[in-house]
């Protein structure tokens, strides 16, 4: 092998070098923490090869963020005035009706937080934290928010608390937050 060649074979070899280590960093600093945040949002499958939800498979798995064009059945203020009412009853099972609880983590931490309330004997205490009135401050096809002032024994003074509904499929308006 002349001089030549090994010259061109090591610059080669250290090109090659550059472009693996590049699509590397730019593997695990851009590509890798964009895959995981989509798949936490739910919008990419969570399992190899990690790609990403057509629409199809998107509309499948959540057919209630599709449900814009379905016409509403139950009202938010209806549904926040079932959840008073359920918990001014005691009543766990209709607590639980008025939570959108298909939502990943949220959903789950709603329903393990009204369950820990509902076996402490809480649920009374928490009717108390909710005011009969919501005032709206956003309102899209299929999301919600709705502010309430509430007063706090914590802090002695008025605070500002907010709840989101989505509605589903049916065209039921669900909390999304409590």
């Amino acid at each position: 092998m002349n001089k030549k060649t090994k010259n061109w074979l090591v610059v080669s070899a250290v090109i090659l070098l550059i472009v693996l280590l590049s699509g590397c960093f730019y593997f695990w600093q851009f590509w890798w923490p964009e895959k995981q945040i989509k798949i936490q949002m739910g919008w990419a499958n969570p399992t190899f090869p990690w790609k990403d939800y057509t629409e199809a498979e998107f509309k499948e798995k959540y057919p209630q963020l599709f449900g814009d064009d379905v016409q509403t059945r139950i009202t938010p203020e209806e549904t926040y005035a079932k959840f008073r009412e359920a918990l001014k009853t005691n009543n766990l099972e209709l607590t639980l009706e008025q939570i959108n609880l298909e939502t990943g983590k949220t959903g789950k931490e709603s329903e393990q937080f009204i369950r820990e309330e509902y076996a402490a004997g809480r649920l009374a205490e928490l009717y108390g934290h909710y005011p009969e009135k919501i005032e709206k401050v956003n309102m899209y096809e299929i999301l919600a928010q709705y502010e309430y002032d509430y007063y706090s024994e914590e802090y002695k003074q008025n605070l500002i608390g907010a709840i989101n509904f989505v509605k589903n499929a049916y065209g039921d308006w669900k909390m999304d937050s409590l």
